[in-house]
């Protein structure tokens, strides 16, 4: 628990300063993203001092923007270790760095798209005096129609005093100005330079300058030419116009806004026939690790708890009321009424669990984990009461009607858990096959467990159950059905298309 309000959900991405993770703001009810700064241990105190200054620097510098292309910034904390923290939007997309892995080089036209929202990103910040100075793929973020720039850990701010120490590169050496190469002063016109460079890798597929080391890159930026771009037209007229070493002579943003929107909409010879130009809208991308259409039901994840919940209770009462039949037609509360506060105190503590697991939704794992305990418990607590009145084995138990519905409200009760979970656990294999073959084979232990997980707590007691279909089709079919509804389920929880197609019909 970070600040005793953030709480840690997982890891979802790894950079030379830090880590960021998904975390839950038990305060405000929602899912946010924290950014952890690691300083290496062999550091100067001045150098960490340094570090934490940078962190410092990206919180106050994002948050003097609110734009809907920038990443939000909601709050900054102190960790116990005094290293800062940053608490962030949460954004379920993948970064243009990690498309680029997997397809290369774009389409001009999703290129420009990609540029125009970066383009108004970066003006929003320069009108409040922030130079981000580190544009790049990496901090390019993709979330269905959004594209969003975050990372100011190097923002340079008007009116702030320089946090640089010197011989200390602040930038990817790639996508570096010339002008900051040369460690003169960064303007706006050197974030429109990586932005060039970061639309030049992305529609070419290679970085405009490049070179075994950093110091060869900083020769190439300094006083080589970028490659002609191949994609030609008005793009290459940007990447060209931008990309020049002299700052005053890059092209302004009013002409590169211009020429990425005829890009996207291209003049026509004549204009008789046409009609009002159509916004261009950007390729949904999918969700950083995993795609939100493979991973279903997070935004109903509080519900799916508190609904398992809900059952695990009714089923702990229903079990209290009957749980099978004895010897003499009573139930044990009957047979052994002078002991039923050892029932019954362990059943309150219990309830008194499930009313604090009511507010840990976010939790899941933990829920499921413990309502299996609690359930499994009162099942014992039940068999070392009804065994007080054997000198022997307990004999083999017969299922009552309530020990039936129970049985069948704990099935639901789980499988409901399970569906909540599943989610989360999907979420930390980002192979699309791998993830398949991992939810086909958890589904099946899943649904397995879920339907039998009794007998085998009376099968370890040593008594049994006696499951005769002849006596107890009531308790069987309702199983029977429960599993089957499970199975059919999956494949409408996991599968986009079949989700789509049932909207359709």
């Amino acid at each position: 628990m970070l600040a005793g309000r953030y709480r840690n959900l997982g890891r979802i991405g790894q950079g030379g300063m830090g880590s960021v993770w998904r975390a839950h703001d038990i305060d405000l009810d929602r899912e946010v993203a924290i950014k952890e700064l690691r300083v290496p241990e062999q550091v100067t105190d001045q150098e960490r001092r340094v570090w934490y200054a940078r962190m410092e620097r990206e919180a106050r510098a994002a948050a003097r923007l609110r734009h809907t292309g920038i990443v939000t910034v909601h709050d900054r904390v102190m960790g116990d270790d005094g290293r800062p923290w940053i608490v962030m939007e949460l954004v379920r997309g993948r970064s243009l760095e990690q498309l680029l892995a997997e397809r290369k080089a774009l389409p001009p036209g999703q290129v420009a798209a990609i540029g125009l929202a970066m383009l108004d990103a970066l003006l929003a910040a320069h009108a409040q005096g922030v130079v981000h100075r580190d544009v790049k793929p990496a901090n390019v973020l993709l979330e269905g129609d959004r594209v969003l720039l975050t990372d100011f850990g190097i923002a340079a701010l008007e009116g702030d005093v320089t946090i640089t120490r010197s011989g200390m590169v602040l930038g990817t050496p790639a996508y570096m100005s010339p002008e900051q190469v040369e460690g003169k002063a960064v303007t706006p016109a050197s974030d429109l330079w990586s932005l060039a460079a970061t639309l030049y890798v992305a529609v070419e597929g290679h970085r405009p300058f490049d070179g075994p080391s950093h110091g060869a890159v900083f020769v190439a930026i300094a006083t080589q030419q970028p490659p002609a771009p191949r994609c030609g037209g008005p793009l290459a007229q940007v990447l060209n116009g931008l990309l020049r070493k002299d700052p005053n002579e890059r092209l302004s943003p009013t002409q590169v806004r211009d020429l990425l929107n005829t890009v996207l909409n291209p003049a026509p010879a004549t204009t008789a026939d046409v009609g009002p130009p159509i916004r261009h809208r950007l390729p949904r991308t999918t969700v950083l690790q995993p795609p939100t259409s493979d991973v279903p039901l997070r935004r109903h994840r509080t519900r799916l708890v508190r609904a398992a919940l809900l059952c695990a209770a009714l089923a702990a009462l229903t079990f209290m009321l009957g749980p099978w039949r004895g010897t003499s037609g009573k139930n044990p509360i009957e047979l052994y009424a002078d002991e039923t506060i050892m029932l019954l105190l362990p059943v309150g503590v219990a309830f008194i669990v499930m009313c604090g697991l009511w507010f840990l939704p976010h939790r899941p794992a933990l829920v499921l984990a413990l309502v299996f305990a609690i359930l499994g418990c009162l099942h014992l607590e039940a068999l070392v009461v009804y065994g007080r009145g054997w000198a022997r084995d307990v004999p083999v138990v017969e299922p009552h009607v309530g020990f039936e519905i129970s049985w069948v409200l704990s099935t639901i009760a789980f499988m409901i858990a399970f569906t909540a979970v599943n989610p989360s656990l999907a979420g930390q294999v980002t192979n699309p096959s791998a993830r398949s073959a991992l939810l086909t084979a958890v589904v099946l232990v899943e649904g397995l467990v879920a339907l039998l997980w009794v007998v085998p707590i009376y099968e370890m007691a040593g008594s049994g159950l006696d499951l005769d279909s002849d006596h107890n089709a009531p308790l069987i079919a309702p199983l029977m059905l429960l599993g089957l509804i499970w199975l059919g389920a999956q494949p409408f929880i996991w599968s986009s298309k079949i989700r789509t197609e049932f909207s359709r019909r």
